[in-house]
């Protein structure tokens, strides 16, 4: 329920203080905050909810109950610019609205997987100090991924981390090592950079 509370208020672009405001008496940002991470409002507040997001109060309770099937059927219809009944156009906006839910959900269990991830890689770091060479060679990915990251194109960033991907697997042993699926990958990166030449006097 807490996500699709989240996803009514961002979907309203509303911070959780600005939402709050939309109740009679208003509630506290700290509510809003409640009731995103899984605390239940009260029947009222959930009404007034459901009302604010042109859902029904069951949906915010269960999620959506159409079926991607169903969905489609109804964005032909939008497509094709028949009329939706109002029955039709709150179950759109519901199956909408449980997508964008799920999304940030997702989107939020991956920062936290790679805060975890960081994490650790540092702890390894400082339990065990790295070599100068180690350091040095650290040093280089980092000035190169953010080289890729910052000023890179999309292209770019998305070839990098397909390497990066797979160069994990192959060192962790859950693919095997193919010189003709990766040279190509890596030479694809490789030449997509430009070469800057340096301006010689004479």
């Amino acid at each position: 329920m807490g996500n699709r509370i989240k996803a009514i208020r961002k979907s309203l672009g509303k911070s959780q203080e600005e939402f709050g405001q939309l109740f009679d008496p208003p509630a506290p940002k700290s509510s809003v905050s409640y009731w995103e991470n899984g605390g239940g409002p009260s029947k009222r507040r959930l009404q007034k909810i459901a009302e604010l997001g042109g859902v029904s109060v069951e949906y915010l309770i269960n999620g959506s109950q159409l079926s991607i099937a169903d969905t489609r059927k109804l964005l032909d219809k939008v497509e094709d610019n028949t009329k939706l009944s109002d029955s039709e156009r709150q179950k759109l906006r519901e199956s909408q609205l449980d997508f964008q839910a799920n999304t940030n959900r997702l989107a939020e269990n991956s920062s936290r997987e790679i805060r975890q991830s960081i994490n650790h890689q540092r702890k390894l770091i400082s339990e065990i100090p790295l070599s100068i060479l180690s350091g040095y060679g650290l040093s280089d990915f980092l000035v190169t991924f953010n080289l890729v990251r910052l000023h890179g194109s999309k292209e770019q960033q998305e070839n990098f981390m397909v390497l990066l991907n797979m160069f994990r697997q192959i060192a962790t042993g859950s693919i095997e090592y193919d010189k003709n699926d990766l040279l190509p990958n890596i030479d694809k990166l490789l030449s997509s950079f430009p070469i800057k030449k340096e301006n010689k006097k004479d």
